[in-house]
């Protein structure tokens, strides 16, 4: 009778085993699919402003002048497409600037849209600037994964955004 039960409880034990290895791989590969998660890569458009803080830089010693958005998140391998206008309700130019890796192309509109005229036009470029009432269509493709600064030239440290590049 006692080698019976010992064999009955190696098959209860056996069953118990494979029943929880089930349920763990279910659980694995369910949750391995939520967390690789591809996407193909696409075109990602954002638009661009300049704004400014309420304060007076003269006073204070540095530009009032900030980005808006100042956070860009893309994918690996997407296209990115900024229309950044430049609405400064004064003469003031500004730059969009990219650090290292990146590069840009850039077509600048002498107008509020891309239906006026271009002004200029870049290729390869890692900064453009921006006159008042122009806006520039700023194209590249996010090749390299990582956190990448854009920002204003002339009006720094203030004037800066982030590219989040994931993947």
């Amino acid at each position: 009778m006692t080698q019976l039960t010992r064999q009955w409880s190696a098959e209860k034990l056996l069953l118990v085993v494979s029943v929880v290895a089930i349920v763990a791989g279910v659980a694995v590969g369910t949750s391995v699919g939520y967390a690789v998660h591809y996407s193909a890569p696409t075109t990602r458009a954002f638009y661009l402003f300049n704004s400014s803080l309420p304060f007076d830089e003269h006073t204070w010693g540095i530009p009032h002048d900030t980005f808006a958005p100042d956070r860009i998140t893309v994918n690996k391998g997407d296209k990115v497409v900024i229309y950044y206008r430049n609405i400064e309700d004064t003469t003031e130019p500004h730059t969009f600037s990219m650090d290292t890796p990146y590069t840009f192309d850039a077509v600048v509109h002498a107008g509020q849209n891309e239906t006026f005229p271009v002004a200029t036009s870049v290729k390869g470029a890692s900064d453009v600037v921006v006159q008042v009432n122009q806006t520039a269509t700023i194209t590249f493709t996010a090749n390299w994964a990582g956190v990448f600064r854009y920002y204003c030239a002339y009006h720094q440290p203030t004037m800066t955004g982030y590219l989040a590049v994931l993947g």
